[in-house]
């Protein structure tokens, strides 16, 4: 399962959610098929199938407030409805999803070795995205000396991936590993 983000806030009187989009175009929603809210307590990451009180939506509005993404769900007619799930996730299948070839989605990273100048200096914990609209690898350092854990932005001139490979190579600033 894929998250796409969280309903933020409940906006205006018909049921619509401020959505905050971890997905770089959210204006594709209404088109994806098999979305599922969860709770956000409720981790469907390795789940293949959602359990109550998770439940199965589909996107009836998409629009944008003030550069936020706006949506609406069959089902939840009115503000009333729409508070009990503020906060909530939104899932889909990975199995669903389309991607370029030249795409990657953040999970695939966790687990790839990282080298820097042809030596493994260490491997991606996470790929988390960020507000200022980069992605940050979280590399586990394996440095002799070293431990813990680094922070590195996905800046695309910095890093060769090669996924099939499990590695990647970071070519960054001098001394971008040391910062705390």
């Amino acid at each position: 399962m894929l998250l796409l983000g969280h309903l933020a806030k409940v906006q205006g009187l018909k049921g619509e959610f401020l959505f905050h989009s971890l997905m770089d175009e959210p204006e594709h929603l209404p088109s994806l098929e098999g979305l599922i809210l969860a709770p956000p307590s409720m981790n469907l990451e390795e789940a293949i199938n959602s359990e109550p009180p998770a439940r199965n939506v589909k996107v009836c509005l998409f629009r944008w407030q003030q550069d936020r993404p706006c949506v609406a769900f069959e089902g939840i007619p009115d503000r009333t409805a729409a508070e009990s799930f503020k906060g909530w996730a939104l899932w889909m299948p990975e199995a669903l999803a389309t991607k370029a070839p030249d795409e990657s989605f953040r999970h695939e990273w966790i687990g790839c070795s990282v080298f820097t100048d042809g030596q493994k200096i260490g491997e991606v914990v996470v790929l988390s995205p960020t507000p200022m609209g980069y992605d940050m690898v979280t590399v586990r350092d394996l440095r002799p000396g070293r431990a813990g854990l680094r922070e590195v932005p996905y800046i695309k001139a910095w890093w060769k991936v090669d996924l099939a490979n499990q590695r990647l190579d970071l070519d960054g600033p001098p001394g971008i590993l040391d910062l705390q």
